[in-house]
């Protein structure tokens, strides 16, 4: 899978090395149902924080839309294995 980072990516000022390591981390992904080409992953990054990453899948490429700190309304996805 290719994978393309956007401007609007680092407006929390995580960096392209952290979205890239997590993305090779990936925790759990979460796709929502109103929208399948969306997808949400939680990974960890090279301290071991988890970041979650936001991309829209064009083919066979995600395009990395949004990256922050992981939120607390999804540190569920780090109890439970859903890849």
């Amino acid at each position: 899978m290719d994978v393309v980072i956007r401007d609007s990516a680092f407006k929390h000022s995580i960096s392209v090395y952290t979205i890239n390591v997590c993305l090779l981390h990936i925790h759990a992904e979460l796709i929502p149902d109103d929208n399948p080409e969306k997808r949400l992953f939680v990974g960890f990054d090279h301290n071991a924080n988890p970041p979650e990453i936001t991309g829209v899948m064009e083919g066979d490429t995600l395009v990395v839309i949004h990256a922050m700190k992981l939120r607390s309304q999804f540190y569920y996805l780090l109890k439970e294995q859903t890849i």
